[in-house]
């Protein structure tokens, strides 16, 4: 029998398992040296790097300081069904830009107006609040007042609380037509109007929220004020109807380590009155404002606010 020849055009089988086994190992070389050289980098993230990073304290600051950074970064766009912002932190931005000076607004008292009262820095107009969860909108003076559209929202407390509410009235009045807004400011009651909008802005001075002989005239001496620690009633017929409530109470209790309380009438001077301690009586007084709110207040269509304590504000040398 004669020796059987290759069919013409192909190549032998041997040869064939010969070139795909080459092909095999170079193909498992490069395998192998790019795995090996995946493993030798490092990793671009930051929170990877952080998870492994434990061999040295200057590893570990890096590490801390890293993460700081991401967790910012991790901040989403502001959802207030998902965003506390009560949580969080006075930022400095020099690039801020505030929305109103106390040269622009008209409205505010000389004893607020820093820049007219001889404030030669400006840095303390470019702190902003930053929440830990979200980032928070820039403030809209159109949106607040479509949102206030037909509502009448109230300030009530101390002077803390009337510079709040001087504040909002600056933050928004500026967008009104001159002819679309007026303000009415009385010893105890203010009303700054916002007629386009039929929404009233307002200010009712009730430094103790409960009664006393200091709420107007203002008495100076500490010793000498007695507060009705029981009732808020001369006060609370000024605060039925109103849509959102913001109360504030605290640094005038504290002026004193004892308050006279009184349980009849003022007309009887200090007679049925006795002396508490402060924060006892401030307890008893706010207990007496929260009564007040959970019989009178109708959740469905007042919302409420209280801003607790508040730093004193003293002049010191």
């Amino acid at each position: 029998m004669g020796t059987a020849k290759t069919p013409r055009g192909r190549l032998p089988l041997s040869i064939v398992a010969i070139i795909i086994f080459i092909f095999f190992m170079i193909a498992l070389l490069y395998t192998e040296r790019f795995s090996s050289s995946i493993l030798k980098f490092k990793s671009c993230s930051r929170r990877a790097s952080v998870a492994k990073s434990t061999k040295s304290t200057r590893d570990d600051r890096t590490t801390e300081d890293d993460l700081k950074d991401a967790e910012v970064d991790d901040r989403f766009e502001f959802d207030p069904n998902e965003c506390s912002v009560a949580h969080g932190k006075w930022v400095f931005n020099s690039s801020f830009k505030p929305l109103y000076s106390d040269r622009t607004c008209p409205y505010l008292d000389r004893q607020f107006a820093c820049v007219k009262n001889g404030r030669p820095d400006s840095d303390y107009r470019h702190w902003e609040w930053q929440p830990d969860d979200c980032i928070l909108p820039r403030f809209s003076p159109t949106i607040a007042l479509e949102k206030l559209r037909g509502k009448r929202l109230m300030f009530v407390g101390d002077s803390l609380q009337r510079n709040q509410w001087e504040s909002f009235v600056c933050l928004v009045e500026f967008v009104i037509p001159e002819d679309h807004k007026s303000m009415k400011r009385g010893r105890s009651h203010s009303v700054f109007t916002a007629k386009e909008y039929n929404a009233t802005i307002e200010f009712y001075w009730a430094p103790f929220l409960v009664e006393s002989n200091s709420d107007n005239p203002i008495i100076g001496d500490p010793k000498k004020r007695i507060l009705k620690v029981d009732s808020v009633s001369k006060h609370s017929k000024y605060w039925v109807g109103v849509d959102i409530l913001a109360f504030n109470t605290y640094v005038w209790w504290m002026s004193s380590t004892k308050i006279k309380a009184l349980w009849g009438s003022f007309a009887n001077g200090e007679d049925g009155s006795e002396e508490l301690d402060a924060a006892v009586a401030y307890q008893i007084g706010l207990k007496t404002w929260a009564n007040w709110i959970d019989s009178t207040i109708q959740p469905n269509k007042t919302r409420v606010f209280f801003t607790t304590m508040s730093p004193t504000h003293a002049r010191h040398k």
